[in-house]
């Protein structure tokens, strides 16, 4: 697949002006980290004996090993930013955090694959629930609201870094996530500080399906007045496409552009990304991180190592989207 002229020079233009703080010395927009590894030690997510099906973050004390502190977590990351700083390396501690339960979740479960795939994902809903930038189901805000409740008892008895920088997808299920999470913590109190930055590389894999389509960045911000745009973002979804979906390989560029922009842009070294269930797959996949499916309303975190080995060169994307089947052209759904 050949990217659109917009879709590529709208990511090279995102990571060339982002505007979530001033550059570091170490990496700079047109030399950003070509390399990325996490680190492996502090958290039971990483370990390969760990089951996924079975991994409670908020039960299982955010994933701590055992014997490990918050306090060890974040004097690794000091002491190797320091240490490696002329080495061309730094280091960040990622909070990748996974939308609560959506309608787009459960709306599936009602059909047949072939009545989703080739007539319902392409609609808004239908009639009773809608999954058109699908927002949070009951449970999805009662997940969320749990996870601020363990934040908070992580922050006050286990001395949990709070978060320097935030990052919110601009999808609802997200943006509202975010909210029913951090609000409780941070109150916005500092909207300079805590104020999160919507971020369009952050979204899930995008085209056909509704649930992947948003809303105007004029509906973001009358519901979340507090949120920071990106200097790229625009009005209008200029992404989402009903003829394609983004293929993986895609997904997985945005991800490394995504690092790319943090490590050269914002200085912090404690990074909350409020995202998806694919995007933070890319992020591991692009940390050579273990595969970890993370569930709705949960948390990953994540020791990444940046390197500087060498000029991020845009990769060369090979692998095709997804188009809508053309066996749906005379389908008619289940009655």
């Amino acid at each position: 697949m050949k990217l659109s002229y917009f879709t590529l020079s709208f990511f090279l233009t995102a990571l060339a002006s982002a505007k979530s703080g001033t550059s570091p010395d170490i990496f700079k927009k047109d030399k950003p980290p070509s390399k990325y590894d996490s680190k492996k030690g502090f958290f039971k997510q990483s370990d390969d004996s760990t089951d996924e099906t079975t991994f409670d973050v908020i039960t299982e004390n955010f994933g701590l090993e055992d014997g490990v502190t918050w306090d060890q977590v974040i004097k690794y990351v000091n002491d190797k930013n320091k240490e490696h700083y002329d080495d061309g390396e730094a280091y960040k501690l990622f909070f990748l955090g996974r939308h609560g339960e959506g309608y787009h979740n459960i709306a599936p479960l009602e059909y047949s694959t072939t009545d989703w795939t080739c007539y319902w994902q392409i609609r808004d809903g239908n009639g009773n629930i809608s999954w058109f930038d699908a927002e949070l189901t009951d449970k999805g805000i009662g997940q969320a609201k749990n996870l601020s409740i363990a934040w908070q008892d992580q922050l006050a008895h286990n001395s949990a870094p709070l978060p320097q920088s935030y990052y919110v997808s601009p999808l609802r299920r997200t943006c509202q996530t975010f909210n029913y999470t951090w609000a409780p913590i941070t109150n916005y109190s500092d909207v300079e500080k805590y104020a999160p930055t919507v971020k369009e590389l952050a979204r899930e894999t995008y085209g056909i399906g509704t649930e992947s389509e948003r809303h105007t960045k004029s509906f973001i911000h009358s519901n979340w007045p507090q949120f920071v745009f990106e200097d790229v973002f625009t009005e209008a979804d200029e992404l989402w496409t009903k003829e394609q979906h983004e293929s993986k390989q895609h997904r997985n560029y945005r991800a490394n552009v995504l690092l790319n922009d943090i490590f050269s842009n914002d200085p912090n070294t404690v990074i909350s990304v409020t995202t998806h269930h694919g995007f933070i797959n890319s992020i591991l996949k692009t940390a050579n991180h273990r595969k970890f499916v993370v569930g709705t309303g949960q948390m990953i975190p994540v020791v990444i190592k940046a390197s500087a080995s060498k000029k991020f060169d845009t990769p060369t994307l090979t692998k095709p989207w997804v188009e809508y089947s053309s066996e749906c052209a005379t389908f008619n759904p289940s009655q």
